[in-house]
């Protein structure tokens, strides 16, 4: 019982100096190197193992941001300790612990995943490379530094159906191992969009971004295409706000008697500022066009024809000619478009080269336009 305590003794001992584990990678050859002394505590022997280990360490990518996940590449050389027996399928799971400096402080462990090996009899332990994520401080600022401090590693032996955790303290010999630079946070540009794009004098667009400092009060101007001579007049009124999260909303109002043409709406929050075009287009009224109509389409000489009109321009005099083609033919009438722009009358049709009936409105000049024509034929 005695042999087969030390043998599990030496076997857990071997182990457990393996203080790293394992995912089959290389090590990036900017990998920082260093070989300290460590101390590692087996339990199973009530015993300390000390001596020299080498270890490479990279982190990547480097440069890295703020707050970004990276790839800690840990590889470690032979540890201290052998076996004095062989162990097949041992079970590795490692971690190393890293004490942050420069730009960052506190400490990160580097965690890898569990693999598989064989220990020789007396032979050096060297494990394999292993490589596990860990989380640039989002506070972090110019190089940060990342020094091994701790091995700790967890060794499952089928064989003996026995869990031991080692851990190994560097106590001498060690320092920083690598240093990342952490990229200067560039600022957040600030987003603008209306909608709608185009907008009547004295209408309103919406306004939507994101990016733009929390909880401040954010004014518009209206600007030229260009963004520039703005003016904060050109904005009737506004109701935007800025949300904790930096997202803009709301509306602004163009100001009645704007001119239409091309214009970019400009809001100003803190130090931030952002443009969005939009046009500014008066609202097209479609004209109503005149209309004769004719009780009559197809008459004999000194025939009287009722025409009626529309859509004429209100209280103004209307000339009701007899044409053929556009000559008159001395056929006339007259009418009064009321208040509605309508009107009623008779003409005498006397000649058989009358073939339409046209309205025209006269103005104080005598002149005849906004004219309205009707089709008609004179025949024995």
């Amino acid at each position: 019982m005695t042999s087969l305590v030390r043998r599990l003794a030496a076997g857990l001992g071997a182990g457990a100096i393996m203080a790293t584990g394992l995912m089959a990678i290389a090590p990036a050859a900017s990998a920082g190197t260093i070989t300290p002394s460590v101390d590692c505590f087996v339990e199973a022997l009530n015993k300390h193992f000390t001596g020299p280990q080498q270890i490479d360490l990279s982190v990547t990518p480097n440069p890295a941001d703020p707050g970004a996940s990276v790839t800690a590449n840990v590889k470690l050389g032979a540890s201290p300790a052998t076996s004095p027996v062989p162990l097949t399928g041992v079970q590795v799971t490692p971690s190393i612990t890293l004490q942050l400096g420069g730009g960052a402080s506190g400490t990160v462990t580097v965690t890898g995943p569990t693999t598989t090996m064989d220990v020789a009899q007396n032979a050096p332990i060297t494990p394999p490379p292993y490589a596990g994520q860990l989380t640039i401080p989002a506070t972090a600022a110019g190089d940060v530094t990342f020094t091994p401090v701790k091995l700790v590693t967890t060794v499952f032996i089928p064989s003996y159906n026995i869990t031991q955790v080692t851990p190994c303290d560097i106590t001498s010999g060690g320092g920083v191992a690598e240093t990342v630079t952490v990229k200067t946070p560039q600022p957040e540009v600030p987003t603008l969009s209306a909608d709608p794009g185009t907008v009547e004098p004295g209408g309103s667009a919406a306004l939507a971004g994101v990016n733009w400092a929390p909880n401040t009060p954010a004014t518009p101007e209206l600007c030229d295409a260009a963004g520039a001579n703005c003016n904060p007049a050109g904005i009737s009124a506004n109701t935007l706000a800025v949300a904790a999260d930096g997202k803009l909303g709301g509306s602004v109002t163009v100001a009645a008697g704007t001119a239409d043409g091309s214009y970019t709406v400009k809001v100003t929050n803190g130090a931030k500022s952002a443009t969005a075009p939009i046009t500014v287009k008066k609202k097209e009224i479609p004209v109503p066009q005149r209309k004769i109509t004719l009780s009559k389409t197809s008459i004999r000489p000194w025939s009287f024809v009722k025409v009626t009109g529309e859509n004429f321009t209100p209280n103004t005099l209307v000339a009701i000619i007899g044409v053929n083609g556009t000559t008159p033919v001395a056929n006339f009438s007259a009418a009064w478009a009321g208040s509605d722009g309508k009107f009623c009358t008779y003409i005498l049709v006397t000649s058989t080269k009358v073939n339409s009936i046209t309205a025209a409105e006269i103005d104080t000049s005598f002149k005849f336009d906004k004219v309205a024509i009707a089709p008609i034929t004179v025949k024995w």
